[in-house]
C-alpha cells in the first residue's frame, strides 16, 4: 500500500512539472507573439465630406469652326498681309459670330492661330478663350487672356515644345518689361530645378483687330512638367496626394481655400521694425474630391510655417508627428527641422527674386507653393515656385534697403508683407543659404546675362511696336532698376 501511495505522488508531481511547463511555454510563445506585432501610431483621418469644384467647360465648337472654315481663305489671306508687316510671332483668335471677349467667367469658341513664324511653330486649333486675371482685367481696354485649347498643343516652342491645353497672354499695357523681365530673372534663378513659366512676346489680333504686343506664356497649373504634383483621381479620398497652393487675395467659390493668421504673431523684422502678422488666404490650385484633402493642405501648411517661427524666432525645433500636429523635435536642430519640412533652397530663390523686382504684392497675392505625398512625389517638402505677376514691382529707390525680407508699407489698406520671408531671413542659417545662391548667380553671371536677353528680346519689337516704341525705353528703366538691386544685394550678402 506504501509503495502504491508513493507511485501515486511521483506520478502526480511528474503531471504537475509538465504543467507547469506547458504553462511556462504557453507564456513564452504569448509574449513572443505580441512582440512581434506591429505597433500602428494614429494616422491623419481624412473628414469624406464631397467638396465640389467647379469646372468652367469649353463651350461647343462646331459652329466656329464652319464659320472659320467658311471664311478660311479671307483670314489666310488676311494673315499674310499682317506678316508682311510684322517681325514677331502672330497670334490671331477668330471668336464665334465675331464677338468681343469680354467675360472671365466663360470661354468664347474660338479658332486660334499662330503664324509668322518657323513652319514648326505655325497652328491653327480651335478652343476657348475669355478675360483672365482680376484688377489687370478691369483697367482699360488692353485684357489679358487665357486660351484653353480643345485638345493639348504646344505654342512657339515653349517649355521645351511640350503641348498643353491651357496658354496665357498678358498684357503688355504701358510696360512690355514688368513680367517678361521678372520671369526671365527666376528662369536664370530657378536654373530648371524649379518650374517657372517660359514666355515669349507676341502681336496679338483678334478677328483681325490688332490688340499690341502681349506675352505669351504658360498657366500657373498642376500637370506635368508644370507643378507636377499627383492630382487625386475622382475616386481617390485620401490625403497623401498632391498639393499646389497660391496666396491669394481674389478668393472665390471656383477653387476651395483657407485663411491662415500666421499664429498671430507679432514679429519685429531684419530692419527693425515690429509688427503683427496679418491673415491671409490660401487658394488649392489643384483638383480635390474631399473636405479632409483640404484640411491636410491647411494642417500641413500651417504647420510648417509654425516649425519655420519657432526654429527662426525662438531657436526651437518642432516636428510633425503622425498626425500632423506640430510637437517638440529632441531629436534634430531647428534647422534640420525646417529642412525636414521646407525646401528651403526654393524659398531663397523665391526671396532673391523678389528683392531684385521689390514686387509690393508679394505677400498678398500670385504666390504659389506646392507640396506633394504621394509615394513618386517631386515634391516632398512645402517648395516655393511658379513666380507670377509683377505689375506692382520695380518701385523705389534699388539701394533703399531690403523689400520682401521687410515688413512694407501698406497698398490700398492692405499689408502685403511675405510671413515666410520676413520669419526664415531672422535665421543665420537661412542667410547662409541665401548667400550661398548669390555667390552661385554672380559667379555664373546669370543675372545679368537674363537682364541682357530681355534686353535683346525687347530691341526687335521696335518696328513691330510703331508709335509705342517709347515702351522700349520703360524696359530700360526696369533693368536699370534690377542693375541697381543686384548692386545693393551683393553689397549685403557677398
Amino acid at each position: 500500500m506504501k509503495k502504491v501511495y508513493i507511485i501515486l505522488a511521483a506520478a502526480l508531481l511528474a503531471a504537475g512539472a509538465m504543467t507547469g511547463c506547458a504553462d511556462k511555454n504557453s507564456s513564452s510563445s504569448s509574449l513572443a507573439d505580441s512582440s512581434s506585432q506591429e505597433v500602428h501610431e494614429p494616422e491623419f483621418e481624412p473628414d469624406q465630406t464631397e467638396l465640389h469644384q467647379p469646372e468652367t467647360p469649353l463651350p461647343d465648337l462646331t459652329n466656329v469652326k464652319s464659320e472659320y472654315e467658311s471664311c478660311k481663305a479671307d483670314i489666310t489671306e488676311r494673315n499674310e498681309d499682317i506678316s508682311s508687316k510684322k517681325t514677331e510671332p502672330c497670334i490671331n483668335i477668330t471668336t464665334e459670330g465675331g464677338e468681343e471677349v469680354l467675360s472671365k467667367d466663360q470661354y468664347l469658341a474660338a479658332v486660334i492661330d499662330v503664324f509668322n513664324c518657323d513652319a514648326q511653330y505655325e497652328l491653327s486649333a480651335e478652343g476657348g478663350v475669355k478675360v483672365r486675371g482680376n484688377s489687370s482685367a478691369d483697367q482699360g481696354d488692353e485684357k489679358p487672356y487665357r486660351i484653353k485649347f480643345a485638345e493639348k498643343h504646344n505654342m512657339l516652342g515653349l517649355h521645351n515644345g511640350n503641348e498643353y491645353k491651357s496658354w496665357v497672354l498678358l498684357r503688355s499695357y504701358w510696360n512690355l518689361g514688368t513680367d517678361y523681365t521678372a520671369l526671365n530673372l527666376a528662369k536664370a534663378i530657378f536654373d530648371g530645378k524649379y518650374y517657372c513659366t517660359d514666355c515669349k512676346y507676341v502681336n496679338l489680333y483678334i478677328n483681325g483687330d490688332y490688340k499690341g504686343i502681349y506675352v505669351l506664356c504658360e498657366q500657373n497649373q498642376a500637370a506635368k512638367d508644370r507643378v507636377s504634383v499627383n492630382e487625386p483621381d475622382a475616386e481617390n479620398t485620401d490625403y497623401k496626394i498632391g498639393y499646389l497652393l497660391e496666396i491669394d487675395n481674389y478668393p472665390g467659390d471656383d477653387h476651395p481655400y483657407f485663411s491662415y493668421d500666421y499664429e498671430q504673431a507679432e514679429i519685429e523684422d531684419i530692419s527693425g521694425e515690429k509688427r503683427q502678422f496679418v491673415s491671409a488666404e490660401y487658394t488649392l490650385k489643384s483638383d480635390l474630391n474631399v473636405k479632409g484633402q483640404l484640411d491636410f493642405a491647411e494642417k500641413y501648411t500651417t504647420g510648417a510655417f509654425k516649425i519655420l517661427y519657432e526654429a527662426c524666432i525662438n531657436d526651437k525645433a518642432m516636428k510633425f508627428d503622425s498626425t500632423y500636429e506640430v510637437v517638440d523635435a529632441d531629436d534634430m536642430s531647428p534647422q534640420e527641422a525646417v529642412e525636414a519640412v521646407i525646401d528651403t533652397e526654393s524659398l531663397a530663390n523665391m526671396l532673391i527674386l523678389e528683392e531684385l523686382v521689390h514686387n509690393y504684392d508679394v505677400g498678398e497675392g500670385s504666390f504659389y507653393m506646392a507640396f506633394d505625398m504621394s509615394e513618386d512625389s517631386i515634391y516632398p517638402k512645402l517648395t516655393f515656385l511658379a513666380p507670377w505677376d509683377f505689375n506692382w514691382s520695380y518701385e523705389g529707390s534699388p539701394s533703399g534697403g531690403y523689400y520682401a525680407a521687410t515688413f512694407q508699407p501698406e497698398v490700398g489698406s492692405q499689408d502685403r508683407s511675405n510671413p515666410w520671408f520676413i520669419t526664415a531671413i531672422k535665421a543665420d542659417w537661412f542667410k547662409e543659404t541665401v548667400k550661398e545662391k548669390w555667390a552661385a548667380l554672380k559667379e555664373s553671371d546669370a543675372l545679368k546675362n537674363a537682364c541682357k536677353k530681355v534686353l535683346d528680346d525687347v530691341s526687335v519689337l521696335k518696328d513691330d511696336l510703331g508709335e509705342d516704341e517709347w515702351k522700349i525705353d520703360k524696359v530700360y528703366e526696369i533693368i536699370n532698376f534690377v542693375y541697381g538691386r543686384i548692386d545693393f544685394l551683393d553689397g549685403e550678402w557677398s
